[in-house]
């Protein structure tokens, strides 16, 4: 755990590109994405704005890389069409019940690239399932980036309750 302190430290002493890049990497790795750089990027004190923007592009180029990858890849298992599992119901399932747009909201659930995948499993064409990802990340990501904001700022007003003073 002190590794961890360490880096954070030398995050915060670090160059400002530094910084937003860490942003735009910490948001580029499936299941932390933009909901979590995002964050730390306002804890840290970065300009709101752009970590929003900078977490939401990389969030969403990751989720674009995977999507065109699990859509090539699923042509190849399309041919050698496998028997049904419990993961692939439970899968199908889901998405019968949600759709598109409902795993594409769902990403800081699930997790956008796992709501990716059972969307082009599922058999939605990758050009619906990127306009989906793309209007979902950039609304959790704005609405996340919005209340972090602000509820960081709520925290100076309440000194006993602010962990980072």
């Amino acid at each position: 755990m002190e590794w961890f302190q360490n880096l954070l430290i030398n995050l915060m002493e670090a160059d400002t590109w530094v910084q937003y890049l860490s942003v735009f990497l910490i948001s580029i790795v499936p299941f932390f994405e933009s909901y979590v750089a995002i964050p730390i990027g306002i804890i840290f004190g970065f300009p709101s704005i752009q970590v929003v923007l900078i977490g939401a592009v990389g969030n969403w180029l990751s989720v674009m890389v995977f999507i065109w990858v699990i859509s090539g890849l699923r042509k190849k298992v399309v041919a050698n069409k496998s028997k049904d599992s419990k993961r692939k119901n439970r899968a199908q399932n889901i998405f019968k019940k949600y759709g598109v747009a409902g795993l594409s909201f769902a990403g800081p659930i699930i997790c956008y690239h796992v709501c990716a995948a059972i969307s082009i499993a599922s058999g939605a064409k990758k050009s619906y399932v990127s306009i989906w990802q793309a209007i979902g990340i950039g609304v959790w990501s704005v609405a996340l980036g919005v209340a972090f904001h602000y509820g960081i700022n709520l925290l100076e007003y309440l000194p006993n309750l602010n962990p980072f003073s």
